[in-house]
């Protein structure tokens, strides 16, 4: 089990976790299925490409995105903001995770933040903030596993959700 860049070899296993995503309604409005399918080679070098931080959308940061993969299979995705904004520093925090609806109680979660732990503290990160709904219990024992320290319970007024906020300090 390893995090890897986003790369063609994976498109058949990462289109079939991307419909389960749609499926259930998560990253309908962020990852175009269509744009994916017809041109993955592009779509993982935009991927790519975010890590620099060109043709970023307004209010964006530059990210590194790696893909969990199992047995030559995606899992699920990590993603690791190199700085924060005024929104991530309240309510996105600089690592987000999601695995793959029928892949998950299985202890990926855990795999997929501690693996992107040493990925962030590469990129200079000494604290990371990871955030969740206080309604996702699975996502808050994952990031206690990994150390996460609870600072506070803000609101998501994008959402009207209420967010965990968790500080995890990394080695360098």
């Amino acid at each position: 089990m390893r995090l890897l860049l986003p790369h063609v070899r994976y498109k058949k296993t990462y289109l079939s976790g991307l419909r389960e995503f749609h499926s259930e309604g998560f990253l309908t409005n962020k990852i175009d299925y269509g744009e994916a399918a017809n041109d993955f080679g592009a779509f993982a070098r935009k991927i790519k490409g975010k890590r620099t931080g060109k043709n970023m959308p307004k209010g964006y940061v530059p990210e590194s995105e790696f893909w969990l993969i199992d047995d030559n299979e995606y899992i699920g995705t990590v993603k690791i903001r190199h700085r924060l904004n005024e929104t991530l520093r309240m309510v996105g925090g600089h690592i987000g995770y999601y695995i793959r609806p029928t892949k998950r109680q299985r202890g990926y979660g855990k795999k997929i933040l501690k693996l992107a732990l040493p990925k962030a503290a590469h990129l200079g990160i000494g604290k990371a903030l990871v955030t969740c709904d206080d309604t996702n219990v699975g996502s808050r024992k994952v990031i206690e596993a990994n150390g996460g320290v609870l600072e506070n319970i803000v609101p998501d007024k994008r959402n009207n959700t209420r967010k965990m906020r968790f500080w995890i300090y990394l080695k360098r």
